[in-house]
């Protein structure tokens, strides 16, 4: 038997596939949950930093700007297995991190 259980096919998913957080200056980190037999190490990457990023541990960071953005998760280097993460941070007009950061914008 090798490395994956017996009847083993390749499935793998990210959790939560769906985030919606309010524009903060301090939110919290989100974790990415992988579950399944990916190939290898699962690896991120945002399209919009400035929205959210995701760091080597899985864990989604809120951006400084609302919008949207997809983080693409992989399963290996040659990115042919491919999972998403919609994400959208909505300013609810608090402008907190305007309020705290005026010279950013």
């Amino acid at each position: 038997m090798g490395i994956f259980p017996e009847g083993y096919t390749h499935y793998w998913d990210v959790f939560p596939r769906s985030i919606k957080l309010s524009l903060k200056a301090e939110a919290p980190p989100i974790p990415l949950s992988v579950r399944g037999y990916p190939r290898g190490q699962v690896f991120f990457e945002s399209q919009d930093q400035s929205v959210a990023s995701v760091d080597e541990d899985g864990l989604l960071w809120p951006g400084w700007q609302a919008g949207s953005t997809v983080v693409m998760a992989y399963d290996s280097w040659d990115e042919t297995s491919v999972r998403y993460v919609q994400v959208e941070i909505i300013d609810y007009g608090g402008g907190e991190w305007e309020e705290e950061n005026p010279d950013e914008f």
